[in-house]
């Protein structure tokens, strides 16, 4: 039976390349780059992924409170602050994440870390600047993590993954041989060309390889 779904033509069950934050959550599309296991200590510690927009701070916190639980907190920018919570007595989780916690505050960031600190739970935060020397004085001992910009090995590799999980079960030999095809087209100057436009942002250049092959399904 002939399918009307351009991505079921080439053998896959939809485009790979959708939002990156879902794709990252998903064990199946996961790329690890050596931060995948929480770091989890008996002693309290503040631990910070730093990285440009994008870099993926967000999906690392969202990936580590899966396996840990605890509480998730997302600082919106211009945005009414609300003390990111910590609730270990409800959990029996003594770990939280704080998302864009440079944004935070300073009081609201002081007050919450001391009140943490005391109440000995972890703290885990994504955030542009490096806030170290703020928990640093509420008593923390500081981990910071700090995810690398793009690279044309690591972005293949993380597209091998997404194409991987996206394959119907069942492909004919033509559903192979047009994702071949349009497979050989993504060459290191196309994927070079978007890691420049991209300004080291996995979010966007997600989002122009999603442009990108719908635009070859289209073609095709």
């Amino acid at each position: 039976m002939k399918s009307d779904d351009p991505y079921h033509r080439i053998g896959l069950k939809r485009n790979p390349f959708i939002a990156a934050q879902d794709l990252y959550l998903n064990g199946d599309r996961w790329c690890d780059f050596g931060y995948s296991m929480p770091i989890l200590s008996n002693q309290p510690q503040f631990i910070q992924f730093l990285g440009v927009k994008g870099a993926g701070k967000t999906s690392h916190l969202l990936y580590w409170q899966r396996q840990t639980g605890g509480d998730y907190y997302y600082q919106k920018p211009w945005h009414w602050v609300s003390m990111p919570p910590m609730t270990p007595q409800k959990f029996g989780v003594k770990i939280t994440y704080w998302d864009e916690a440079n944004r935070i505050p300073l009081p609201t960031l002081i007050w919450s870390l001391n009140r943490a600190y005391k109440n000995q739970i972890t703290v885990v935060v994504g955030s542009h600047l490096n806030l170290g020397a703020i928990a640093r004085l509420v008593g923390y001992e500081i981990q910071t993590i700090r995810l690398q910009n793009l690279s044309l090995p690591r972005l293949r590799s993380w597209i091998d993954r997404q194409f991987q999980a996206s394959l119907l079960p069942r492909r004919s030999p033509l559903q192979q041989l047009a994702l071949g095809q349009i497979r050989q087209q993504l060459t290191d100057l196309v994927l070079m060309t978007m890691i420049e436009q991209s300004h080291g942002s996995w979010r966007q250049v997600t989002t122009q390889l999603h442009r990108w092959l719908a635009q070859q399904v289209r073609a095709g």
